[in-house]
């Protein structure tokens, strides 16, 4: 009969504290203890999966009880220490605390536990998964942490120590095992395929490292699986064959696209992967993982330890890295994580994904408000204007004059001999029109011309705007005066103070419009209704009517009816 095979994960389990990878600093301090004889009475062993709590949960109990420890260290050698790490030692007793959890098993335990131990000079009971104890269980084990026998050591091993109770915390010796390094794993995943007399390559067993998320028996498991393939050199294509995972070549030619703005290379480069085996979600965390390195390379430099990737990997991030932008990864990432959210509940997951890396491939094309601002009040100013916007308030030469100007008044108080050339207030007036119809169309026509706006100092940037009382419980809105103040500051290029001056009269409201003749492309405003000052601001303070403004950003109120009702009120 052939001899039963035994997985990577149980042959290299660590045997005594030297051998424990990325637990150095533990394996330090407990051989410490056990030489010195300064032992708890309970130890807790906390961390996720496969880093080793319960290998050293059981090397612990080999030094405590081996007749030949020294420095600490368990011989490994003796009867004592060879039944313990088979499980047949009758004075170590391991306990799976997901199926011993009720409080009847913990109170055999404690009746157990009085019994001296039969060769050995300690009772030691190892229970893993401790956090899965019933309450009952708890507090049924908590009689023995508090006045423990002095022949008994408990070792707790759990992946959720904050499940435990405070109780059960407080009387135990805590250590925290860390993630291990992914440079830790993939060097002993090497040192095991010498051992094993498998060729592997560095790349594999660091993409191998990297999938087991600091896991080191996720990576035995891994490599259990490539090496069960019966090919004699582990490489990315044998990965690749059996997890789906993709070469990097493949990551970094879809980036290279989205970094060109080449759609269609991008979008035809994510169906060659989909076509190789590799799933949508998988596809997505792949890009994500290349999008942190890159941004990890932007951020801190090509160096930085955390770029942990091969060494024949950095130069393709560090080639990339140039052409991309924090701002714009962090952008990326958020997309990818959005978007594989969505995958998982859409029955249109393609579409989603493809539209996805258009976007990414695209994303040079999305300008931000900001600039599409500065571009509106680009293109409101001519061409042939013989100064840019931005000088109008540079330009110390600039004298203050009214932007906002009705077409009642004269052409000659419009062209005044003492003033600048009217092509710069029209081009001002003109982007200021415009912006300010963009953000709020409705706010263009509450104002209906009845508005002036004058540089009070060009140089500090320092505006003037003067609204008529009837409009001052309006213009107090923090939203039209954000729309009031983005537009002037997009219209003069930079930014500008603006102060408020509420005359006591109103201006008059039908004459005055922005519809001029002598300035084609104005808009007209909307017809305007008389309404006295008081009726608007009684009708602006009203609790409903504040609410409704409130929703419907830039709402105003422009006109008020009084119904009558029949009642007296």
């Amino acid at each position: 009969m052939a001899e039963a095979y035994t997985v990577l994960a149980r042959r290299y389990r660590s045997r005594n504290f030297d051998e424990l990878i990325g637990q150095e600093a533990i394996a330090h301090t407990l051989k410490n203890a056990v030489s010195s004889g300064r032992l708890a009475h309970a130890f807790l062993f906390t961390g996720t999966r496969g880093v080793g709590k319960t290998s050293s949960a059981r090397i612990l109990a080999k030094a405590i009880n081996c007749p030949q420890v020294k420095d600490g260290q368990p011989c490994s050698t003796c009867s004592t220490c060879q039944a313990i790490a088979r499980g047949e030692d009758i004075d170590v007793i391991e306990i799976d605390g997901a199926s011993n959890n009720g409080v009847d098993q913990i109170r055999e335990l404690r009746a157990n536990a009085g019994v001296t131990p039969s060769h050995s000079p300690f009772k030691i009971y190892i229970i893993d998964e401790v956090h899965m104890l019933s309450m009952p269980a708890f507090n049924a084990l908590l009689k023995s942490l508090e006045e423990p026998p002095p022949h008994v050591k408990f070792i707790f091993a759990t992946t959720d120590v904050h499940k435990l109770p405070a109780t059960i915390l407080s009387r135990c010796q805590r250590y925290d095992f860390k993630n291990i390094s992914t440079a830790d794993i993939a060097a002993h995943l090497g040192a095991i395929c010498q051992q094993e007399k498998v060729q592997a390559d560095a790349a594999a067993l660091h993409r191998i490292a990297l999938l087991a998320n600091g896991s080191m028996r996720d990576a035995l498991s891994l490599l259990d699986r490539v090496l069960s393939l019966g090919a004699g050199h582990v490489t990315e294509g044998v990965l690749e064959d059996l997890l789906g995972k993709p070469p990097l070549a493949a990551v970094a030619g879809l980036v290279t696209a989205m970094a060109a703005q080449d759609a269609a290379g991008a979008i035809n480069s994510a169906d060659a992967m989909l076509n190789n085996g590799m799933g949508m979600e998988q596809a997505l965390s792949e890009l994500v993982e290349f999008f942190r390195n890159l941004m990890v390379v932007v951020v801190c430099g090509e160096d930085t330890p955390l770029l942990d990737v091969p060494a024949e990997w950095k130069t393709s991030f560090k080639t990339l890295a140039p052409r991309f932008d924090a701002p714009t990864l962090v952008h990326h990432i958020a997309l990818c994580d959005q978007t594989l959210r969505s995958l998982r509940s859409s029955t249109l997951a393609r579409p989603l994904f493809d539209a996805l890396i258009v976007r990414l491939a695209q994303c040079e094309q999305f300008s931000s408000i900001r600039a599409l601002l500065q571009q509106t009040a680009v293109t409101a100013t001519p061409a042939a204007g013989p100064q840019k916007k931005n000088d109008f308030l540079k330009s110390p030469a600039a004298a203050p004059r009214p932007a906002f100007v009705s077409p009642a008044e004269p052409e000659a108080k419009r062209m005044a001999p003492d003033e600048p050339a009217t092509s710069n207030t029209d081009d001002l007036l003109g982007a200021f029109e415009a912006h300010l119809k963009k953000l709020s169309p409705s706010t263009l026509n509450m104002l209906n011309g009845r508005a002036r706006l004058e540089l009070t100092d060009p140089a500090a940037g320092k505006a003037r705007l003067e609204i008529p009382g009837n409009l001052k419980a309006w213009a107090r809105s923090e939203k039209i005066r954000a729309h009031f103040q983005e537009a002037v500051r997009s219209a003069a290029g930079c930014a500008v103070t603006i102060e408020y001056v509420f005359t006591e009269t109103a201006s008059p409201p039908a004459a005055a419009t922005f519809n001029n003749a002598a300035a084609p492309g104005r808009m007209a405003a909307a017809p305007n209704h008389t309404v006295s000052p008081e009726l608007l601001d009684r009708a602006n303070e009203l609790p409903a009517v504040k609410l409704v403004l409130e929703k419907f950003n830039g709402a105003t109120v422009t006109s008020v009816e009084i119904v009558d009702n029949g009642s007296s009120a």
